[in-house]
């Protein structure tokens, strides 16, 4: 069996587990790949990375609107951060006489949480920010703050349609498909790999639980709050009213700048077809309408953006795209080692060894199981992500039936987003776990040892709902049966009686 294929995600794995940078490793990848494609010729090999391989990711709409939409949306995050909007709103969940001030806060801190999904960086950094005064004054640990957030944001992120992850998501599936006689698009097979992604949802339900029992199992349990005797600031009705029109314009003008953006369908007897959701989201139009709501929704958020402030905003607006381009990096990476592993071939060599040693329906187990070890040893989301997705979809589409792609590439898809997220949850290496324990204000370490129990409990469940799925029961199902034993568990513990 010739193995030159294995090599490029060999020498990305393994530089990943060994300098912890998932762009140089994938970047390294791809050189290797390209000098295996013309046979260790420096000069054809140049060539080819620049004219066959980079330049070339760029002649895709969905490649060129992951870039803007992503860029736009960094801006975005910032101008909301930076208006003071969501501080004003925490202030006021705690501002008036309540039986219960610490999970009404850690509530509103989940639903702040939750109106973030624009991004996963973003949201943990805005949240630890404006909560950690709040959650000192009212003796939250800021471990269990760091928990809140840094599950709140990857996961919410991976799920939501509308997130700077959305593009990165929607190209790298339309690069697993490229040279695939599958009709459905990036957009069908991302909606549909939603309830195929327990891990995040699983994860999403498991909060509101804790923080309802009180549940801090094993090391959270033992986490002391912070001594503080900072104030609680009063409240600004204003600001918390305008931080809410940046991100309800993002929510209605994406999906309205999509339905208007689609091509009209001719019948046979070339008669146009009325315009329809289903069409829209499969249409070529949507990159160009992506991009377009990404642009007018910053605006918007400038113009809520406070007045007597507005010379600020070039500086945050070009700040917040530019703490993306890390991120972007990494993503032409994936895109470039996605088209050498189709020249290598890399994906049909692991099918035909796949075929002989597993079921096709225990693939997405596989995929989840495999993506969680290498997000986790690596810490990067979307390096694992553009490491696996170009190679496990044509799997998927090699190995499955026709009449069966339509329920396993989602599975697929789904797994490696949930797999992708367990390591950018809780690896010590990742920049979401860092970040939300330094905006939380506690060690990583001390983060990363009491969020552990919640996501090894939700990771078991997700994979008890791949093995579900693998027996013929519907994702949604699967999902739902490991959901609801979930919930029983955490509801049947004790609440602490100083909870309160």
């Amino acid at each position: 069996m010739d193995l030159v294929p294995l090599i490029p995600p060999v020498v990305a794995l393994i530089l990943i587990l060994v300098t912890r940078q998932a762009a140089l490793s994938l970047g390294a990848a791809v050189i290797a790949g390209v000098l295996l494609i013309h046979q260790g010729n420096p000069l054809a090999s140049l060539r080819a990375l620049f004219e066959e391989i980079l330049f070339s990711v760029f002649e895709s709409p969905w490649n060129l609107s992951a870039i803007l939409f992503t860029l736009t949306l960094g801006g975005f995050a910032t101008v909301l951060e930076k208006g003071g909007g969501f501080t004003a709103l925490l202030n006021r969940l705690i501002s008036k006489e309540t039986k219960q001030p610490k999970k009404r806060l850690l509530f509103g801190i989940y639903g702040l949480g939750l109106l973030c999904f624009f991004d996963g960086l973003a949201n943990a950094i805005l949240l630890g920010r404006i909560s950690r005064p709040m959650t000192d004054a009212l003796r939250i640990s800021r471990q269990f703050l760091a928990y809140l957030i840094d599950s709140t944001s990857a996961c919410v992120a991976c799920v939501a349609f509308i997130s700077t992850w959305i593009a990165t998501q929607l190209s790298l599936i339309d690069e697993g498909l490229k040279g695939s006689d599958v009709t459905s698009s990036p957009v069908d097979l991302f909606f549909a790999s939603i309830p195929a992604n327990p891990y995040c949802l699983l994860t999403l339900l498991l909060i509101p639980l804790a923080i309802h029992r009180s549940w801090k199992p094993g090391p959270m349990g033992k986490a002391l709050p912070h001594e503080t005797s900072t104030p609680i600031e009063s409240s600004d009705e204003l600001k918390a009213r305008t931080s809410l029109i940046p991100l309800a314009a993002l929510v209605l003008i994406l999906p309205g700048f999509i339905y208007l953006w689609q091509d009209t369908l001719y019948t046979e007897d070339k008669i146009p077809l009325p315009w329809s959701w289903k069409n829209a989201f499969r249409s070529d139009g949507v990159p160009y309408a992506m991009t377009a709501a990404g642009f007018v929704a910053l605006a918007v958020a400038c113009l809520a953006f406070p007045r007597a402030r507005w010379k600020e905003l070039p500086e945050h607006v070009t700040h917040g795209a530019a703490s993306l381009l890390p991120a972007l990096i990494i993503l032409l990476c994936a895109w470039s080692l996605g088209k050498v592993f189709n020249e290598l071939g890399t994906a049909n060599l692991l099918t035909d060894v796949i075929k002989g040693s597993t079921s096709v329906a225990y693939l997405p187990l596989l995929v989840f199981l495999l993506g969680s070890v290498t997000s986790f040893l690596t810490g990067t989301s979307w390096g694992t992500m553009g490491l696996l997705m170009p190679i496990v979809v044509p799997i998927g589409i090699d190995l499955g039936a026709a009449d069966q792609l339509t329920t396993l590439l989602p599975m697929i898809i789904g797994a490696v987003f949930g797999g992708a997220v367990f390591g950018d949850h809780c690896s010590p290496f990742s920049d979401t776990t860092i970040v939300s324990a330094m905006a939380s204000g506690c060690s990583p370490t001390s983060h990363v040892i009491t969020q552990i129990p919640y996501a090894l409990l939700t990771a078991l469940g997700a994979a008890i709902a791949y093995s579900l799925m693998a027996f013929g029961l519907p994702a949604w199902i699967s999902t739902l049966i490991c959901a609801a034993a979930m919930s029983t568990f955490v509801l049947t513990q004790k609440e602490p009686t100083s909870a309160n």
